[in-house]
C-alpha cells in the first residue's frame, strides 16, 4: 500500500450510525491495521459524544423489566454457543468515572448464573512495577485475564487507556500514545482471527449527572471514590476530545465501537446486553430476533428532561 493510500485511510472517519435505540456505532475498514498514525485537524474528528442523545428513558418500569428479561436469557443462550464454534467474548467498557460500567458487569454476570467457568470481571487500573517492565499489551494476557474458547471476560477499563489516561495525564510522551492506536487495532485484529468476538462500549453521561453520582458516592459509598475522580473531571474536555479520537481511529469493522447514554441506568444496562446479543449473533451466524414472539416491536423508549425534573430517578436500580 503507498503511503498516499496510507494517509487517506488514515484520515477517514469511520462510518457512523446513529440508531432509532439511540445507540452509535462506528465501524472503519483497514487493509492493515498497523496503519502508521497520521496527524489530522481536530475539526476533522468528528464530535461523536456531541451526538449522544442522554434523554432516553424506557416508557414504563414494565417495559425496562420485560426488556431486561428477554436481553439476559438471550445472552445466556448465546454465550452457551461459544465453545462449541471455538470462540471466545471480550467485553471492553469504558467511559466517564460513575458512569455505569460496575453495573453492567454486574448484569452480565447475573445473566450467567455467576457461573465462574463461563465468566469472569477484569477490572483494570494503573500498572504494577511488573506491568510497567513490559509492553502495555502483556498485562491482558497474565493470569488468566484472557478468556478461553467458550468463556466471557468483560473489562472494566482496557488497552484503551493507552490512548486515553496516558495521553489525557501526559504519562507516556506523544509519539509512544499515538503508536498504541495501531497496537489496540492489530491486537484487537489478532483477536478476531483467532476466533474472538470484540465487543467495546462506551458509556457516556453528562457532567451534571457524574457530579450528581459522586455526591452519592460520597454519602452512600464513598469507598467508591477516588482523588483521580475529581481529576478527572477537571479534565472534562481533554478526556472528550481523547474519547473522540480514539473512536476515530480505533473503530473497526472487526472490533466497532458502540457509544450509549448511561444517563438512565434502566436504559443502558437493558442496551449494554443487547448490543452484545447483536454482536455475539452475527459472528455466531444466529438469526437477530426484533419483534416478539407476537410480531410487536421491543419495548417503547421515550425522551424525558435529564436535569431537575428527574432528579428522583437518580436511585433507580
Amino acid at each position: 500500500m503507498s503511503k498516499e493510500k496510507k494517509s487517506t485511510v488514515e484520515q477517514t472517519a469511520p462510518q457512523t450510525t446513529v440508531r432509532p435505540d439511540g445507540i452509535i456505532q462506528l465501524a472503519k475498514h483497514y487493509d492493515n491495521p498497523l496503519e502508521p498514525f497520521v496527524p489530522v485537524k481536530t475539526k476533522d474528528i468528528p464530535d461523536i459524544l456531541g451526538m449522544v442523545d442522554h434523554s432516553l428513558r424506557f416508557a414504563t418500569k414494565k417495559d425496562y423489566e420485560k426488556a431486561l428479561a428477554k436481553e439476559e436469557e438471550r445472552l445466556n443462550i448465546n454465550v452457551r454457543k461459544l465453545a462449541a464454534a471455538k470462540k471466545f467474548l471480550a467485553v471492553v467498557f469504558q467511559g466517564r468515572d460513575g458512569a455505569g460500567k460496575s453495573g453492567a458487569t454486574v448484569r452480565i454476570s447475573e445473566a450467567l448464573d455467576h457461573d465462574a467457568k463461563l465468566f469472569r470481571s477484569i477490572p483494570i487500573g494503573p500498572p504494577t512495577e511488573d506491568e510497567r517492565a513490559h509492553p502495555p499489551q502483556w498485562r491482558f494476557f497474565r493470569d488468566e485475564r484472557m478468556p478461553a474458547y467458550g468463556q466471557v471476560r468483560v473489562y472494566d477499563r482496557s488497552w484503551a487507556e493507552e490512548v486515553l489516561v496516558v495521553r489525557v495525564n501526559e504519562i507516556k510522551p506523544e509519539p509512544v500514545w499515538q503508536r498504541a492506536y495501531a497496537m489496540n487495532r492489530a491486537m484487537e485484529y489478532m483477536f478476531e482471527q483467532e476466533g474472538g468476538i470484540v465487543v467495546k462500549i462506551w458509556f457516556d453521561i453528562t457532567k451534571a449527572e457524574q457530579k450528581a453520582r459522586f455526591e452519592a458516592r460520597a454519602k452512600d459509598k464513598p469507598w467508591k471514590l477516588s482523588p483521580s475522580d475529581g481529576e478527572a473531571r477537571k479534565k472534562w474536555k481533554k478526556y472528550t476530545r481523547a474519547a473522540n479520537e480514539m473512536f476515530f481511529r480505533t473503530a473497526t469493522d472487526y472490533a466497532p465501537w458502540f457509544v450509549i447514554a448511561s444517563e438512565d441506568k434502566r436504559y443502558s444496562r437493558v442496551h449494554v446486553l443487547k448490543i452484545i446479543n447483536e454482536q455475539l449473533e452475527e459472528a455466531l451466524g444466529c438469526p437477530t430476533v426484533e419483534k416478539d414472539k407476537k410480531g410487536k416491536d421491543g419495548p417503547k423508549l421515550v425522551h424525558k428532561g435529564i436535569h431537575k425534573g428527574d432528579k428522583k430517578k437518580k436511585g433507580q436500580d
